[in-house]
């Protein structure tokens, strides 16, 4: 089974008043990890780190084993070599690409095989009539799909989605995340899932890790975080589980 282990430290410092430190610890197994707290709690520099878009102070970083980062032992692999697979806020499609194209842009292989990978994900994520449009020419859940289609084509050992699904209305955001959850069901790998809605973290997540201030407050299963008698605080006032038992289950 593919396991996420982060260890990560980051400071902020704006000024010596000024100070924010992200120092988080955690086990994600395969299945959809949520992270959920107030804004400016370090979610997304959770996501950035991993993805090695942004170096940690301190930690490391492993992924089934295989160590990604280790401040240690100064070994940060470039992001393009970590087979994770990201799904930003914006989505960050290239506006001056069609949507096969976009799909298309990581692919390590050329030629044929690099089409039918194409053509595979147009097709899974029902986006193949719109495979010729421009960003600005597809509607807002198309666009969704087609950056969906671009991280997992490549089959990443890990996908970051960073509050995704927060544009779409209802019926489109549960489309695709039954889509999403097939895909998930067929690969089986980690997933770490930022966001604030909690519709959205008991429709795909399967366990939770409540963030406050840079420190994960309490993690646990998404029933019992997310369930009417222990209601997840997004305030961080009333921390469930404990992190540290959820951790030895995970090793156990």
């Amino acid at each position: 089974m593919s396991v996420l282990e982060a260890r990560v430290t980051k400071i902020f410092a704006a000024s010596r008043r000024q100070r924010f430190t992200l120092d988080v610890h955690f086990w994600a197994p395969s299945g959809v990890t949520v992270i959920f707290g107030p804004s400016g709690s370090g979610k997304t520099t959770i996501l950035q780190c991993i993805a090695g878009l942004l170096p940690p102070d301190k930690g490391s970083i492993s992924i089934a084993g295989q160590t990604l980062y280790d401040s240690a032992r100064t070994l940060d692999t470039p992001a393009h070599l970590r087979r994770v697979g990201y799904v930003f806020q914006d989505l960050a499609l290239f506006p001056h690409m069609t949507a096969a194209e976009n799909i298309a842009f990581g692919i390590p292989v050329n030629g044929a095989e690099r089409q039918r990978l194409v053509r595979n994900a147009l097709e899974k994520f029902r986006i193949a009539p719109v495979a010729q449009h421009r960003p600005a020419e597809i509607s807002g859940g198309e666009r969704q799909r087609v950056a969906l289609a671009r991280a997992l084509v490549t089959q990443p050992r890990l996908l970051l989605l960073d509050e995704p699904f927060s544009a779409l209305d209802d019926v489109l955001k549960l489309e695709i995340i039954a889509d999403l959850k097939q895909w998930l069901n067929d690969n089986g790998v980690p997933v770490l899932f930022v966001t604030h809605d909690r519709d959205e973290a008991r429709a795909l997540g399967h366990r939770v890790l409540l963030l406050k201030e840079g420190k994960i407050v309490g993690e646990g299963g998404i029933q019992e975080a997310m369930g009417e008698q222990k209601p997840l605080s997004a305030s961080g006032a009333e921390p469930f589980g404990s992190a540290r038992s959820a951790q030895q289950q995970n090793l156990a």
